[in-house]
């Protein structure tokens, strides 16, 4: 299965400089133009689901995507929502960036756990009934089906073996047999979480070694993607696409599923590019 992990496209706020958080600002002309542009990219790809905030922006996105999808619906789903910045919402980031946490910013373990539950929903429905067997290949680029730099250079990281994830137990809900497309439009805060979520432990004093075991898939990140273990270097721009992908196999006591995944792209906006 391949997971598309997309930001909104741009909005006024955006371009101003402003914390959104959940105030529901529409797409601006230009990030209308970005959404159109996605979707153009995106529509030899046969998504089969699209999940999206319940925020217009993000669901402006999504529908653009989706109008040229014939098999996908679009489905709203309240865990992708923004953080909530409480009062910084409608100020200036760089006048209080430094003051968000007393401002009534959500606290990232909530962020966290919604996310969590989406993504651990997502993976227990798509679990197959058996193993594939088969080693993942490299996606190549939607639009052309020519390779571009990021996906050149992550067919040379194949040699990098992830690490098992949590066994899940197969699931009848979507006969989708582990196989698959689905794409999430949701927000830059949230993909960065999301990827948090799928990091490997890293020992910090406010993480707890029972939350990292926790975690749906544990992921493997190729070398030329070492970067996104700092958070700082994890920041994507309006429409910007991550791909995760995600197999299963056998566990080693045969009592289940082991589900695996790989970092094929983070921050990919070559649909922008002229």
């Amino acid at each position: 299965m391949l997971l598309y992990l997309v930001r909104h496209g741009q909005t006024e706020s955006n371009q101003q400089g402003m914390i959104q958080g959940r105030l529901d600002f529409p797409l601006s002309k230009l990030g209308q133009e970005q959404a159109q542009k996605l979707s153009d990219w995106l529509k030899l790809v046969p998504i089969d689901r699209i999940y999206s905030s319940p925020l217009k922006r993000a669901q402006d996105t999504a529908s653009a995507i989706c109008a040229q999808q014939p098999k996908a619906n679009l489905h709203i789903d309240d865990r992708l929502t923004a953080t909530g910045a409480g009062e910084a919402e409608g100020e200036p980031w760089e006048e209080v960036k430094d003051k968000l946490d007393e401002m009534g910013r959500e606290p990232v373990a909530e962020v966290r756990e919604r996310l969590h539950s989406w993504l651990s929903s997502l993976i227990t429905a798509h679990t197959p009934q058996t193993s594939g067997a088969v080693t993942p290949i490299t996606p190549v680029n939607p639009a052309s089906y020519e390779s571009k730099p990021v996906f050149e250079r992550a067919l040379s990281s194949t040699k990098g073996l992830p690490r098992p994830g949590m066994i899940r137990k197969p699931s009848k809900e979507f006969d989708q047999s582990g196989k698959g497309v689905v794409l999430a439009v949701t927000h830059q805060e949230c993909i960065m979480a999301i990827l948090d979520l799928l990091i490997s432990p890293i020992i910090t004093p406010d993480r707890h070694d029972e939350q990292s075991a926790n975690t749906p898939i544990n992921l493997h990140i190729p070398e030329h993607f070492e970067f996104v273990q700092f958070e700082h270097e994890r920041k994507v721009g309006n429409t910007a696409v991550a791909i995760v992908r995600i197999w299963w196999e056998e566990s080693v006591d045969g009592e289940g599923l082991e589900v695996r995944g790989r970092l094929e792209a983070w921050g990919s906006e070559e649909h922008l590019q002229d």
